[in-house]
């Protein structure tokens, strides 16, 4: 039976569960780790379990409601998918698959491995019982402004030069585990940099991010009301409409849309530069997008700055590139010239390259006005390639046809016979027949499918 806390905490409007159980047990005077065993969230010795960010299984809200003398709806209100109900990666189901924790975790777009924020913000809070308060929207990938101190947000600990409240990456560039919260053993003030610069018993950074920062530029115009655009979205509610590419859509198609044009722009960089010269920080554009272009040997080196673009559409890190990139997504999207900035986009997009695999995914779950965007101008069709037509495409062909737990590996007999006309190895046939059902189903490389 869970025993409630002698003293508790109210969350504050848009706190994250990670930001709350960092108040609350320094207001205790105990360390994360400990509050996290008492509320359920974890029986080790590391909060791995990230997931918790998204949302929260019911047993698990109970109990950290019990425990910290909080209703239900004050619990689940700490979630990332409470906050932002439409924006569509934080869903178990994205793009017609279903997301495990490690895939969201990695994913990029669901939420960062790290928290951007504002210095301002957290010296706002610093005297709030239990210590400076870490709002969940920072998380989001779309989010790189402050609009009450009209700043653009910072992103790494001044001292240790690490994104702030995460595990930091590895000497080879690979982000480490993300965690609930960074360092839980440690008893440190919420604005401290959680960050340890090795392993061990490495102890924090310990800088206060709420010291005044000379990193955080004033956004301009544009920026303000592409971030009030992308954030009305995603917290809008189901059955609301809104425009992109000049016709009406859900505001989940819209955010999809964001992925898909984020995705052609840094594909075919300078494309869309050549048609939008106003927009403003294109070099800031410029410089992900030659990240992202990158070849994939020298990107999986160790980091320039801090942050990796592994994935083909893979949002920045740094807040300045990541609101001119999405101040130039938003203006295509918006404006009447932004179809002829993505015409030109789309017609230098390799068709045999990731990327357009990609847009083929995202397509089918993006806008009305961008589907025809992209029917007019390149249509997306399956690459043409040499010899005989794949027998069992990459693509998930079947997915919603075909449920994956019920195919068996090896096939039985009845599975199997019509692979007797092959005259092969049975056992190995029936092997690769059962991979690559299950590639129909999920999609992606063989490796992955033999390996579920």
């Amino acid at each position: 039976m869970t025993t409630p806390l002698p003293r508790s905490l109210d969350p504050a409007q848009g706190e994250l569960l990670a930001s709350y159980l960092l108040r609350l047990a320094h207001q205790v005077g105990i360390s994360p780790l400990d509050l996290a065993h008492r509320c359920g969230l974890t029986t080790g010795t590391v909060l791995s379990s990230a997931q918790h960010l998204v949302r929260l299984a019911d047993h698990h809200a109970e109990q950290i409601a019990t425990l910290c003398r909080l209703d239900l709806a004050e619990v689940h209100a700490l979630t990332l998918v409470e906050q932002a109900p439409s924006y569509a990666p934080l869903h178990p189901v994205y793009l017609g698959r279903h997301q495990s924790h490690t895939t969201m975790a990695n994913d990029g777009w669901v939420f960062t491995a790290f928290s951007r924020y504002c210095p301002d913000c957290l010296a706002d809070t610093a005297d709030q019982p239990g210590g400076s308060i870490w709002p969940g929207s920072w998380r989001l990938p779309h989010t790189f402004l402050c609009p009450r101190h009209q700043r653009l947000l910072d992103w790494r600990c001044p001292q240790c030069q690490a994104p702030a409240f995460s595990n930091g990456y590895r000497t080879d560039g690979r982000w480490r585990p993300t965690q609930l919260t960074p360092a839980p053993r440690s008893r440190l003030h919420p604005a401290r940099c959680r960050h340890r610069l090795g392993i061990g018993q490495v102890p924090a950074c310990g800088y206060r991010l709420d010291q005044p920062s000379a990193t955080g530029n004033a956004p301009t115009a544009a920026m303000a009301h592409t971030q009030q655009r992308l954030t009305e979205a995603a917290r809008s509610v189901a059955g609301q409409d809104i425009g992109s590419l000049g016709r009406p859509t859900s505001p989940q198609r819209l955010l999809n849309d964001v992925r898909a044009v984020t995705l052609i722009i840094c594909s075919t960089w300078p494309a869309a530069a050549e048609t939008l010269r106003d927009v403003e920080h294109l070099d800031a554009v410029a410089a992900h997008a030659d990240t992202r272009n990158r070849a994939a040997t020298e990107r999986a080196g160790p980091p320039e700055g801090g942050w990796l673009a592994r994935s083909v559409d893979r949002p920045p890190g740094d807040p300045l590139r990541a609101a001119a990139l999405m101040n130039l997504v938003v203006r295509i999207l918006d404006a009447p010239d932004g179809q002829t900035a993505l015409a030109r986009s789309l017609s230098r997009l390799p068709s045999n390259g990731a990327a357009y695999r990609r847009l083929q995914r995202l397509t089918l779950h993006c806008s009305p006005g961008m589907n025809a965007a992209i029917a007019e101008s390149t249509p997306l069709r399956h690459t043409t390639v040499v010899g005989p037509t794949p027998l069992f495409p990459q693509p998930p062909t079947h997915q919603g046809l075909l449920d994956p737990n019920t195919i068996p590996c090896p096939l039985p007999d009845a599975w199997a016979r019509p692979l007797d006309e092959l005259k092969g190895p049975s056992a190995p046939l029936r092997r690769d027949a059962a991979i690559r059902l299950l590639q129909m189903t999920h999609g992606g490389s063989r490796a992955t499918a033999a390996s579920a």
